[in-house]
């Protein structure tokens, strides 16, 4: 069994808060010290401590951020500190003692930077990472983590050879298997290489017949015989997955996970396996959330980690980590009847001031917009969103708004908050990876100022 270097146990704290951090980072400090008082109130809620690990990797981010050029107009903020809150808080309200918990952190961690918050995942406690594409091995190898990673995809034989043929560069990856051509090739590889291959097999038993062997056909059943007698490979999980977690009915679930747990006893057995040394996981943030049986060896925790308030049993002190913002381009005044934006689908009902931002379809964010937040006060988006502008009605509050003013499109501002999940619950990933990826160049740590 993988055993880490180091447990969040081990890493020291030297009684360092949050903002006593800021005093270390921030300037002027007098002016500023009401400020992080009010923050550190406000905003940060479990734990009250750090590591002082932690507290100089998020340091270090806003140092170097502080030294390139000025932040676009529009932008994001990744609150790292959130993302140490939340798999804390998983590991504490939601897993007991015995459960290992992976944190999947795929599509560069769904859009809020892999290299920004795979380490703090470390610090919080990951005890595996979840990945998928070979460009994402390279940046945790880089970052020389001393926690196992897994890639959660049948990769593509093009993939294997290139990243177990180079350990130097990608590390040591235990790869997802679902058919006994994979097996066969990555057994080859370590032959070639004087070396078992860490792999988990997943198992087609919760009915997502995407990765996994479908053991109901009986030459599936010998071809996971012709598997345990490879040489080279070593098998370390065996695992499912559930694509019908959110549903509001459990049984079929759990009917699942009964056949899984045959599936997986079969497989012990005719290996003569030690169950010890293997991981049964099967439960994705749905299914932790919902089903603690499923729990087993290990759960894969994804858009929970990242705050994303899918389930009702989700913790309610969950922090959103990714902020939207962008500013005031420029104000007009329109005159009731005046339509807005293309198709003139909208039409004013009165004399009004719009605000045109610098923002867009091409950032991501959902056409559908409903409202954000300008000076702590919400205001509605009006007509259809354009490529690089949206516009919204500040009648009520123009006298207090310029050109330049911040404008907050998801996250918090003042004493409100607008979260992706009160509109778009169901895509609430999409919506994060889709801002994540496309506004890359624009991607920050959170700031002093933002933790007001």
């Amino acid at each position: 069994m993988y055993r880490k270097n180091k447990s969040p146990n081990q890493i020291k704290s030297y009684g360092i808060t949050l903002r006593n951090f800021f005093f270390l980072v921030s300037a002027p400090l007098t002016a500023l010290e009401s400020v992080f008082n009010y923050a550190f109130s406000q905003e940060v809620r479990y734990p009250e401590i750090y590591p002082e690990c932690l507290l100089n990797h998020v340091g270090d981010w806003n140092q170097t951020e502080a030294e390139t050029e000025p932040r676009p107009n529009t932008y994001i903020e990744i609150n790292q500190l959130a993302f140490y809150d939340n798999i804390r808080l998983v590991k504490s309200q939601v897993l007991d003692d015995t459960t290992k918990m992976m944190v999947v952190v795929k599509s560069d961690a769904y859009g809020h930077g892999l290299k920004m918050l795979a380490s703090v995942a470390e610090m919080a406690g990951a005890d595996y990472f979840g990945i998928t594409e070979n460009h994402s091995l390279k940046v945790m190898n880089k970052l020389a983590l001393n926690v196992p990673i897994v890639r959660l995809r049948l990769a593509s034989n093009d993939e294997l050879l290139t990243v177990h043929s180079n350990w130097d560069e990608y590390g040591d990856i235990e790869e997802m298997v679902g058919n006994i051509q994979m097996a066969e090739l990555l057994s080859k590889l370590g032959a070639q290489q004087n070396r078992k291959i860490k792999i988990h097999l997943n198992l087609n038993t919760g009915g997502m017949s995407r990765n996994g062997f479908d053991m109901n056909t009986p030459k599936i059943k010998d071809q996971l015989l012709s598997l345990l007698m490879l040489k080279n490979i070593q098998i370390v999980g065996i695992m499912t997955h559930f694509p019908n977690a959110d549903a509001a009915n459990l049984e079929r679930m759990r009917t699942s996970l009964a056949n899984f747990k045959k599936r997986a006893h079969w497989i012990l057995e005719k290996g003569n396996l030690n169950r010890q040394e293997i991981l049964l996981h099967v439960a994705n943030t749905s299914a932790t959330l919902r089903l603690p049986e499923a729990h087993l060896d290990m759960v894969r925790i994804g858009s929970l980690a990242f705050g994303e308030k899918l389930e009702k049993e989700a913790p309610e002190t969950l922090q959103q980590l990714m902020s939207v913002y962008t500013k005031v381009g420029q104000i007009n005044f329109y005159a009731k009847g005046c339509t807005v934006g293309y198709g003139s689908n909208y039409t004013l009902l009165r004399d009004s001031y719009l605000a045109n931002l610098p923002i867009g379809k091409v950032n991501g964010i959902p056409r559908d917009l409903i409202d954000v937040l300008i000076g702590g006060k919400r205001y509605p988006m009006v007509g259809d969103m354009s490529m690089n502008t949206t516009m919204v009605d500040i009648t009520d509050g123009h006298q207090k708004i310029t050109s330049g003013d911040e404008v907050v499109i998801f996250g918090k501002q003042g004493q409100d908050e607008i979260r992706v999940e009160d509109h778009w619950l169901s895509t609430i990933s999409d919506v994060h990876s889709f801002i994540g990826q496309l506004n890359h160049i624009a991607r920050y740590a959170k700031t002093a100022t933002h933790y007001v």
